[in-house]
């Protein structure tokens, strides 16, 4: 009977199977390691795009807070969304024109008859 090389440092075929095993399922593994490391690198960097973008809105929104209260942009609003004027003013309102006629629907005309499939073939066999 042949000695294999592994017979002289007394490993048995079990052994070397078993390592054989245990070297696959540690490759699988720092595989998805490293798997779900690239994933997380392109999660941080979509969040560092969306926090940068979440504070410029903020900070758009505490510049828009701090002038709220301010005389101009009070006026602004009164004048403008809530309609209201000055003592002396006279709001005006533009109303539309009275006679406005307001298009009525049409139907919208017949489609032409599609030929059948018998008169289309009868017109590439026959000419007519």
């Amino acid at each position: 009977m042949s000695q294999g090389p592994f017979a002289k440092l007394g490993l048995s075929r079990l052994w070397i199977v078993l390592a054989a095993v245990g070297g696959i399922l540690l490759l699988g593994d720092l595989n998805r390691r490293m798997a779900d490391a690239r994933r997380l690198e392109r999660d941080t960097v979509v969040l560092q795009t969306e926090t940068s973008a979440l504070e410029t809105q903020q900070a758009e929104l505490q510049a828009g807070l701090a002038g709220a209260g301010s005389d101009a942009q009070v006026e602004e609003w009164a004048r403008n969304q809530a309609r209201m004027v000055r003592d002396g003013e006279l709001l005006v309102i533009p109303l539309p024109a009275a006679d406005v006629v307001t298009p009525t629907p049409q139907a919208a005309p017949p489609r032409p008859e599609l030929p059948g499939s018998l008169q289309v073939w009868w017109a590439l066999l026959f000419g007519g």
